[in-house]
């Protein structure tokens, strides 16, 4: 009878151990929030691993990723407070919200697109040419196109506002997707815009319209975006992510390499419905930066946050490091790729 028993117990021990391996063998899904693509990458990265699926070595293994498409930054607080996002991609300033005013235990853990790095891409703020706008003084009275408030093109737009006086109670925001902008101008409907390279051809260079400034001239090179983390994710999770920036960074490498520009190219045309011709730019120095080791510069974010607190663009002041800081997951995955 005892071996009975012995072997019953047995039998509950292997069971519960399979059920146990079952689970943890499920991959985690991890969802990242983004704003406008090429530029921010998770949507094109997608697609690159339809077509490309011996470049990605662990996914549908320890991860799979869901990109979710929001306006603008901000938006993103909320969906990482009721535990709707895992990755969420932040400005500074939305960063310093999401610590500061939603008291999120938020970590940097990686690069998504600095502005005005370089010699590459700032993003330009454009009036009409023949415009009642001629200096940034002239803005007082009139109506501005953002994505969102609190995004990374918001933030410097009224950082550089600031810096001429001009407060927020002196002009009428209007908040629409960057697409809509241009249209909006020539529409007269709004009297600035921001321009970002996707849509730059036929503005930036053209008489009709003037860049009043860049994002460079308001607030000079920045981390304008970057990945956070919630901490006790990351604890609960922290090995599926090492194999998801390993693969990260091992497509980021694939599209900023020259010799695939084609057909990265072609995978950006695929997902943001634009012609090829148009998305040459991208992922050149016409386009924002993107490390290729994914390691976000965390010296600009803090500088950002101070000039915008500095200005009040901010309400209060956040130190970001070492406290909301975790570069470990990406510099683990460097080291794997690398060997180093």
């Amino acid at each position: 009878m005892a071996w009975k028993i012995k072997a019953i117990v047995l039998a509950v021990l292997v069971a519960a151990t399979g059920f146990a391996g079952a689970a943890y063998a499920d991959p985690f899904p991890i969802r990242i929030g983004w704003v406008q693509t090429p530029g921010h990458m998770a949507p094109v990265i997608e697609e690159l691993a339809n077509r490309h699926p011996e470049l990605f070595k662990h996914l549908g293994q320890s991860y799979t990723m869901q990109p979710i498409r929001f306006n603008g930054t901000t938006p993103q607080i909320q969906a990482q407070a009721i535990e709707e996002l895992e990755i969420a991609s932040q400005a500074p300033s939305a960063l310093a919200l999401a610590i500061g005013n939603a008291h999120l235990d938020e970590r940097i853990v990686a690069d998504v697109l600095s502005d005005g790095h370089g010699d590459y891409y700032s993003e330009n703020f454009v009036v009409m040419a023949d415009g009642g706008i001629k200096t940034i003084e002239d803005v007082k009275g009139k109506r501005i196109a953002t994505n969102t408030i609190g995004s990374a093109s918001d933030s410097a737009m009224r950082t550089m506002f600031r810096k001429h006086g001009i407060q927020d109670a002196d002009f009428t925001t209007v908040e629409t997707n960057f697409a809509n902008m241009p249209a909006m101008l020539d529409g007269g409907k709004v009297d600035m815009i921001g321009v970002l390279p996707q849509f730059a051809d036929g503005i930036v260079g053209n008489d009709k319209y003037k860049v009043l400034f860049t994002a460079r001239d308001a607030v000079g090179p920045t981390q304008a975006v970057m990945w956070a983390i919630r901490a006790k994710t990351i604890a609960a999770h922290r090995e599926a992510f090492v194999d998801f920036f390993e693969d990260y960074i091992r497509a980021i490498r694939w599209f900023l390499d020259p010799t695939n520009h084609k057909e990265a190219v072609a995978i950006c045309a695929e997902v943001t419905k634009l012609p090829e011709q148009r998305l040459d730019y991208a992922f050149t120095k016409a386009d924002f930066y993107h490390s290729p080791d994914a390691l976000p510069d965390v010296a600009l974010v803090q500088r950002e946050i101070d000039e915008a607190v500095e200005l009040k663009v901010l309400p209060k002041p956040v130190t970001v490091d070492p406290q909301y800081v975790d570069l470990s997951l990406v510099q683990e995955a460097k080291r794997r790729l690398d060997g180093k």
